[in-house]
């Protein structure tokens, strides 16, 4: 009886060790997505707008840098500009990963929701899938936060885009070691539901922060070009126009 019962267990576990190697050769077999970015992102942003100034600053002045996540991140690019005029300081950060470089999910653990928030910021309000319109075109459905740490408050606008599709997931910090793998499976789950077993799409993240309200923001004309130049560059418009939310 025994022998049997090995037997069996054998045999399954012999055909799903098959069964996975067959899968990983399909995936393999199909050919890679084109990446759609071919020049480094400081290349592509947008110069500052007549008035204001711009510097690239080091990945370490961001809160995804003090995290220390470059490492866990992997990115193949990324580039953190800062605009000034006058009181108002706008924050640029992308981040860009080729085809098959890093499942979805590890990229979505690391918005201002989780990295922000591993940092010691606060989240004090959240706003999903927001709909923009934006020098006449509609955005894709934007994410919006506000962030405060020690006197501080940043307003933030992102987008995760996996294959150019905004993606979200409802994560709230994170946990280090296994306890936070664990906390994360979800998020595979979700992977598998959107994107099914082949998910070697590039992907990006764009992420606008302010030092003073957005809603004030979106009624600037220098702000308005910066967005619409950027999402031209980084395709953030829609393929449908959108009702005007926020």
């Amino acid at each position: 009886m025994m022998s049997r019962l090995i037997r069996w267990v054998l045999g399954l576990a012999a055909a799903l060790v098959l069964g996975l190697l067959a899968l990983n050769l399909y995936i393999m077999g199909k050919p890679t997505p084109k990446p759609s970015i071919d020049r480094p992102l400081a290349q592509l942003i947008p110069p500052a707008p007549l008035g204001w100034t711009s510097t690239d600053l080091p990945l370490a002045d961001t809160p995804e840098g003090l995290a220390q996540v470059e490492s866990i991140l992997n990115y193949d690019d990324a580039v953190y500009r800062l605009y000034q005029n006058d009181h108002i300081k706008v924050g640029l950060y992308i981040a860009y990963w080729l085809p098959g470089k890093v499942g979805p999910a590890k990229v979505g653990a690391h918005t201002p929701d989780t990295c922000w928030v591993n940092s010691g910021w606060t989240m004090s309000d959240r706003q999903r899938a927001v709909n923009r319109n934006v020098g006449g075109e509609a955005l894709k459905p934007l994410e919006f936060g506000v962030y405060e740490k020690d006197g501080a408050r940043e307003e933030v606008i992102f987008w995760h885009l996996v294959g150019g599709v905004p993606t979200r997931y409802d994560l709230l910090g994170w946990k280090d070691g296994l306890a936070g793998r664990l906390e994360r499976l979800p998020t595979l789950m979700q992977d598998l539901a959107n994107f099914g077993l082949d998910q070697r799409q590039e992907q990006l993240v764009v992420r606008v922060s302010a030092n003073v309200p957005m809603q004030e923001l979106w009624a600037n004309p220098d702000f308005v070009d910066l967005l619409t130049s950027l999402s031209h560059q980084f395709h953030l418009g829609a393929l449908t126009p959108a009702s005007q939310a926020g």
